[in-house]
């Protein structure tokens, strides 16, 4: 990673040097002239001491510290590492750091929960359950690959946490959403029933014929 002290020495100079050298630092063509190489020699130590240094300032968070870095937080909380990955030895570190403040109440369950769980402390929900135990409630999705791989471990852990004689569940919480596409119609039916019966009473009916035309009556 560059962090460009070439081009800003280069940039410095005068018109009483040769300039080719930052026409060709930008071109990323090779330096010609003497005080370009100079430069560059002095911007080499320059990238190199400040890449160490940023390393130093990102390794000094626990959660970024690795390896022999990680070792020496280690040795300072008393912690040994035996043979653990630096995730689990990690963990390790920041349990007996909680630990060395813990008061064994909600509050500090709820605030050691979401250090190891690497989640904010709304997104843990304590449970009480009779007799003295509590469980830990968080959803699955907010945690990373690395901390489910270590869920077992982040179990013990938050034993060591709580007061003494409380039992400690975690409850992994995994929600899933499924959408069905239903199609309804709609329709309409027009039905028309028509009914009749003979007359109430009695009637008569006689048939006539006048000049050949049949006349048929109902009385």
């Amino acid at each position: 990673m560059s962090y460009g002290y070439l081009s800003q020495m280069l940039d410095q100079l005068t018109s009483a040097y040769a300039r080719e050298d930052i026409r060709n630092d930008r071109k990323g063509l090779p330096l010609e002239t003497n005080i370009g190489r100079l430069f560059e020699t002095l911007a080499w130590g320059l990238e190199f001491v400040h890449e160490h240094a940023e390393r130093m300032r990102v390794w000094d968070d626990l959660d970024n510290a690795k390896g022999a870095v990680l070792d020496r937080y280690g040795a300072n909380f008393g912690v040994d590492r035996g043979g653990a990955t630096d995730t689990v030895y990690r963990l390790l570190i920041k349990v007996k750091m909680i630990a060395l403040m813990s008061g064994g109440d909600i509050d500090t369950i709820i605030w050691a929960a979401a250090s190891l769980f690497d989640v904010q402390p709304t997104d843990i929900e304590i449970q009480e359950k009779f007799p003295c135990k509590i469980r830990i409630c968080v959803d699955e999705a907010l945690l990373s690959s690395e901390r489910l791989t270590s869920i077992e471990v982040i179990a013990e852990l938050m034993k060591r946490i709580a007061a003494a004689g409380i039992e400690v569940h975690i409850l992994l919480r995994n929600r899933r959403t499924y959408q069905y596409e239903v199609i309804i119609s709609r329709g309409c039916a027009f039905e028309t029933v028509v009914s009749g019966g003979p007359a109430v009473g009695s009637s008569t009916y006689t048939v006539s014929r006048i000049k050949g035309k049949r006349i048929d009556k109902e009385a």
